[in-house]
């Protein structure tokens, strides 16, 4: 039976010939939700296109905007200007831009009558560069979501780190 890093590394490399699609970003992002043993909502893809980031996975996120390549406010901006993988597991007490957060990813609607809604927002963040050709091509970033950091889970490991990184090198041939 395969392991999910194979499993992985195969889909990508059956990704390299169309690129990274919508469809193929999406499979990547459930396979990658697998491996971290996370929701697929908790997985992001963004391609480098000029001078910005654009989201691929999730797919609702691509209308929403972009974020620059430069910007200082954004992890992914951050994580694809310097070539540095990152773990924040204190990211909702960090300032960052949070309009792509609060786009309802699950569907879910506010409930009637104006009451208020509790959604989980981001508390804890891995972010990695995917380098292809010795240039940064995209970011890949997992979290975990929770109304609050303990109930989002553990904490992310510099061992989780290293296996996302090596997840974006296997992505590479996609982008």
């Amino acid at each position: 039976m395969a392991t999910p890093a194979t499993s992985l590394a195969e889909l990508a490399g059956a990704c390299t010939k169309e690129g990274l699609t919508p469809l193929n970003g999406e499979k990547l992002a459930h396979l990658m939700a697998k491996q971290f043993k996370l929701q697929e909502d908790e997985v992001a893809i963004l391609r480098i296109e000029e001078t910005k980031l654009i989201f691929v996975y999730p797919m609702k996120l691509h209308d929403v905007g972009y974020i620059p390549v430069n910007a200082t406010s954004s992890v992914a901006g951050r994580t694809a200007a310097s070539k540095k993988p990152e773990v924040i597991n204190n990211f909702a007490q960090t300032r960052h831009v949070s309009v792509f957060e609060s786009v309802d990813l699950t569907g879910a609607h506010a409930p009637l009558g104006g009451e208020k809604h509790e959604h989980p927002i981001i508390q804890k963040l891995m972010s990695a560069p995917v380098v292809k050709d010795n240039k940064v091509a995209g970011v890949v970033q997992v979290c975990r979501k929770g109304l609050t950091g303990p109930s989002a889970g553990v904490d992310f490991t510099p061992a989780d780190l290293q296996k996302l990184v090596s997840a974006c090198g296997d992505i590479a041939k996609c982008f």
